[in-house]
């Protein structure tokens, strides 16, 4: 297996969730050149983690050749290179499905979409790809974190180091913000954490999708709070790596967060955690009693508390 490409579309966690198959595929194939069509920015920690060589971003329109009922010669030419064809895109009518193999020989394999209450998504992402190639030497099913490159890990600390003050604590992450205000706590209670949390320094992650709220943060957040405004990813990773625990929703950079094996707590709303939270013992998830998200203060201080005593007792 010379080639092979992996069409998964979807938001920084969606691909998370896919590092399970990729590493499949790189464990299976170590001399394989691996290509996703995607989230660019999200497989950039992918290619740093070296799973991948290449991400295709899933905005390109070339992709809409996919779906026309004859593939346009140029984009035909182009997928008939990889040997092994990966479908993760939703395809419920067949249409991609229709023009592989794009040419003799090709292996093609498409995944079911995930469903709930079969199983987590990681999961339902990597089995059917297993089934499909067969028993292989070095296949793993466990869960395992993302690795980070010493290049990103370094800048990332370089970063902080002329951010955060000089202290023995580290650093709390705090991700106020979610893609749904039906995810969402109230800013308030975020502000309301930190401030009780001080003087122990805390992180603001920001993303694109939390640019609203960074003049109320800069007004109304204590002293010791730092903002992280839209970091690359992979130095994001670097900067969540070395931080003493995260709070966050159900969100992209909660999966990263988790993914670096950083100490979670976890707000889910109406998505089901039991497929969508991320894996681990160091996640834990809170629900809310009613429709209505917010942050229990009290359980969060008291979980993270008991981080710091677990850190000083020698627990990983």
């Amino acid at each position: 297996m010379r080639s092979i490409l992996v069409l998964r579309g979807g938001a920084l966690g969606d691909f998370l969730l896919t590092l399970p198959l990729l590493r499949s595929l790189r464990r299976r194939w170590p001399e394989s050149r691996i290509e996703v069509v995607g989230n660019a920015l999200a497989a950039a920690l992918a290619v740093d983690a070296g799973c991948i060589d290449a991400c295709h971003s899933q905005h390109e329109s070339r992709w809409l050749g996919l779906f026309l009922t004859e593939l346009p010669p140029t984009l035909r030419a182009w997928l008939s290179a990889f040997d092994l064809v990966i479908n993760a895109w939703p395809d419920t009518d067949g249409q991609i499905r229709r023009h592989f193999p794009a040419r003799p020989g090709q292996q093609f394999i498409a995944v079911p979409q995930i469903r709930e209450d079969h199983g987590t998504a990681w999961s339902q992402l990597l089995e059917p790809i297993l089934k499909e190639l067969g028993p292989g030497r070095s296949d793993d099913r466990r869960w395992q974190l993302l690795d980070i490159s010493r290049q990103s890990k370094l800048e990332a600390r370089r970063r902080l180091a002329g951010l955060l003050p000089a202290t023995t604590e580290s650093p709390v992450a705090l991700h106020p913000g979610s893609g749904s205000t039906r995810k969402t706590a109230p800013l308030n209670e975020w502000l309301e954490l930190s401030r009780r949390l001080a003087p122990r320094p805390v992180l603001f992650v920001l993303g694109e999708a939390e640019a609203s709220l960074l003049p109320a943060l800069r007004s109304a957040a204590p002293a010791p709070a730092h903002l992280l405004q839209e970091w690359p990813l992979p130095l994001l990773a670097g900067a969540l790596s070395i931080c003493g625990g995260y709070v966050g929703h159900d969100t992209g950079v909660s999966h990263l967060a988790a993914a670096v094996g950083l100490r979670c707590v976890l707000l889910f709303g109406p998505t089901d955690p039991s497929v969508w939270a991320p894996p681990g013992d160091h996640v834990e998830i809170l629900r809310p009693r009613t429709d209505r998200v917010t942050l229990p203060l009290d359980e969060v201080i008291a979980r993270i508390q008991s981080w710091d005593t677990q850190s000083r007792g020698g627990a990983p």
